[in-house]
């Protein structure tokens, strides 16, 4: 029997019928005609985009957002779509009800793109362009936004002078979200260095370096920068420095020469000194830049002259003192004579020699008494007046001498009589504030002395300023220290002296104290005592010594919390 036929048996008759059915098939071809028009039924879907800060991944969050996106018709038409939202707490924002025809979603969008802006105070991401196949259908994209930044402009300058320092390593850490970024540049010409990556919510630290200076580092945000005044946001580097010893002796004697006049020239500008006074031959020049070369001359009276070029300050100060001694060869008609002090060598003695009653010389005994006078004729007359603080001068024992008659080193011995030593009494110790001279402040540092010696007060504040006679007035963090009182300089000498310097908002920090013994007018060489006073706050610190001539002495450091 057939598949698709049915029997039906007729009761009546007895017989059997067969019913054949035809099944009808469907017209498959009429989806080539349907297929065509279910691409073109229009479809929406949503952009998800969450705002990250990079690189910290912390959601950006109430921030507002701009997109532009392209809307398709159903024939592939686009119309660019404006979008404005505000990020929630997530930093999450989504775009709803973008239409596109399902043709497009299947299979177009490869050259379409979302146009994204999110600016807040700290960062920033301007018009980036993301493919629409970037975006997943069900979830976020992660979208980052980069730091803010602006440029500043800093300057380097040279601490002494304040002169611009070209060609200085400044290293540039900018810090900003949980990241940071270092950049090395040098200076200009005019000791300037730009910082391009300045993070408008971050933090610079700047680091300059030069050799020959010691560095120094600003650490700033741009809050900072912007309230800053030109010089504080200077960099200042302070020159390296150190003190150089010049040693002088006698080529044929080896002996050391006091007197003699050395002369350094360092770039063409020239300074001068004699070796020491109290008899060792040796001569000190201070604070000199560790990379200036040194060129010296050295001369004395009777003496031809010798020089030493070339080192600089670094290496001269390494050599040992054979190394950086000058040696002067005495020329024939000299003499040398002795100062004593009861058949002992007496040094320092100052001795004021004449020739035929002229002026010629004023020598110094070296450590040894001795001391040199030169270009002596047959019948030239030879005085000397030999003195020395705290000593009778002797001008009597070489008068109208010739050289016959200083023939023998005895006639060449000058003996000196030590004067009784007279001590100072210090000042009292029980000095009430009220008797303190000069202004108060919240830090003040006073000396005081009972004598008619000129004692200088120096003062070296937490940002290395020194403050003195000569400087009297540097700022240092909020607060500017002040020199208001200088006594015994050139007029209106008092025997009961005090110098003050005070600050009415001090840096906190370490505050170095000095006293210097810039002039001596004692009739001994007795030490002379002096009293320092430091009231901070109102509580007040005393602290006592003695100076002798010449000296300059660190007395003690304050802190200041």
């Amino acid at each position: 029997m057939a598949k698709n036929s049915v029997t039906v048996t007729n009761q009546e008759g007895g017989g059997d019928v067969v019913l054949v059915v035809k099944k009808k098939k469907f017209p498959w071809w009429i989806l080539l005609f349907l297929l065509p028009l279910i691409l073109l039924i229009p479809v929406k879907r949503q952009i998800f985009i969450r705002f990250l800060a990079q690189p910290s991944n912390i959601a950006v969050s109430q921030t507002a957002v701009q997109a532009v996106y392209p809307e398709i018709s159903t024939f592939g038409g686009v119309t660019e779509k404006p979008f404005s939202g505000t990020t929630d707490d997530k930093g999450e924002v989504i775009i709803s009800d973008v239409k596109q025809p399902l043709w497009y979603k299947l299979f177009g969008g490869a050259n379409d793109s979302v146009s994204v802006t999110c600016v807040n105070t700290c960062q920033e991401l301007n018009n980036a362009k993301y493919g629409f196949k970037e975006f997943p259908f069900d979830d976020f994209k992660d979208v980052y936004l980069t730091s803010k930044t602006s440029v500043e402009t800093l300057k380097v300058i040279d601490l002494d002078d304040n002169q611009p320092l070209p060609d200085v390593n400044v290293s540039i850490i900018s810090s900003a979200d949980g990241s940071s970024n270092t950049t090395t540049v040098l200076t200009d010409v005019s000791g300037s260095v730009d910082i391009n990556s300045m993070p408008v919510c971050g933090s610079v630290k700047v680091v300059a370096s030069k050799e020959g200076y010691e560095n120094d580092t600003l650490e700033a945000t741009l809050f900072d920068l912007n309230n800053m005044t030109e010089l504080e946001k200077c960099l200042k580097l302070k020159p390296l420095k150190g003190c150089v010893k010049v040693i002088v002796k006698n080529l044929k004697t080896k002996t050391l020469l006091a007197g003699a006049v050395v002369e350094l020239t360092i770039n063409g500008q020239s300074q001068k000194l004699k070796t020491n006074t109290n008899g060792v031959g040796v001569g000190m020049f201070d604070s000199l830049r560790i990379t200036q070369q040194l060129n010296f001359l050295a001369s004395k009276s009777g003496y031809a002259d010798t020089s030493l070029t070339g080192p600089t300050v670094k290496d001269f100060m390494s050599w040992d003192d054979e190394k950086r001694t000058m040696y002067l060869r005495p020329l024939t008609t000299s003499l040398v004579f002795i100062n004593t002090d009861n058949n002992n060598v007496l040094e320092g003695v100052t001795n004021v020699i004449y020739k035929n009653g002229t002026k010629i010389a004023t020598e110094y005994s070296n450590s040894k008494g001795e001391f040199v006078v030169s270009n002596i004729a047959e019948n030239d007359k030879i005085s000397i007046i030999a003195s020395k603080t705290g000593y009778s001068t002797n001008s009597t024992k070489v008068k109208n001498q010739t050289l016959a008659s200083l023939n023998t080193q005895a006639s060449r011995t000058i003996p000196l009589t030590k004067n009784e030593v007279r001590r100072v009494d210090p000042p009292p110790v029980n000095n009430n504030i009220s008797d303190l001279k000069g202004q108060s402040g919240d830090l003040r540092v006073n000396l005081q002395w009972y004598t008619k010696t000129d004692l200088d007060l120096h003062v070296i504040d937490p940002c290395g300023n020194e403050i003195f006679f000569s400087k009297r007035r540097a700022s240092c963090g909020g607060g500017a220290g002040t020199l208001d009182l200088d006594a015994n300089a050139l007029f209106g000498t008092t025997s009961r002296p005090q110098e003050n310097i005070y600050w009415n908002k001090p840096s906190k920090g370490t505050y170095t104290i000095k006293v210097d013994c810039f002039k001596w007018r004692e009739n001994s060489m007795a030490p002379l005592s002096y009293n320092i006073t430091i009231i901070d706050k109102g509580v007040r610190t005393d602290k006592r010594g003695t100076i002798t001539k010449g000296q300059n002495i660190i007395v003690c450091k304050h802190n200041v919390n």
